[in-house]
C-alpha cells in the first residue's frame, strides 16, 4: 500500500497506515485505488458551495417528480421542520416514521 500527500509517495505497511493518515497522507492500494482519505483532508469553500447548490437543485427536482417535499428531506431536516411547526414526533426516529407523523399532523 502507498501513502500519498502532495508530491510525496511512500510504500508503507498496514501497521504504518494510521500514522500516515494522522500526518495528512491518503492511503492507496497497489493498483492506485484510494483506500482511505486522511482526516485532515479539506475541501475548498467554493467546492462545498458547488456541491450544496447541486444537492438543492436535485432535491427540488425530486420534489417536482414526487410531489412530496418531505421525501427529499433528510431525517435531521424533518426533525427541524417538526420542531419549527410544533409537531410531536413521539418515538419516531426513522425518516419514514417522521414523515408519517408530520403528514398525520398536517392532515388534522
Amino acid at each position: 500500500m502507498r501513502a500519498v500527500k502532495d508530491n510525496k509517495v511512500y510504500n508503507i505497511s498496514e501497521m504504518q497506515k494510521d500514522e500516515y493518515l494522522t500526518l495528512g497522507y491518503d492511503i492507496y492500494d497497489d493498483e492506485g485505488k484510494i483506500l482511505e482519505h486522511s482526516p485532515k483532508t479539506t475541501v475548498s469553500y467554493a467546492e462545498y458551495e458547488k456541491v450544496v447548490k447541486e444537492r438543492d437543485e436535485l432535491k427540488a427536482q425530486l420534489n417536482k417528480i414526487s410531489g412530496d417535499k418531505f421525501s427529499a428531506m433528510e431525517a435531521d431536516e424533518l426533525k427541524a421542520y417538526a420542531t419549527e411547526h410544533g409537531i410531536d414526533l413521539g418515538n419516531a426516529t426513522s425518516k419514514e416514521g417522521i414523515i408519517k407523523k408530520i403528514k398525520a399532523s398536517n392532515a388534522e
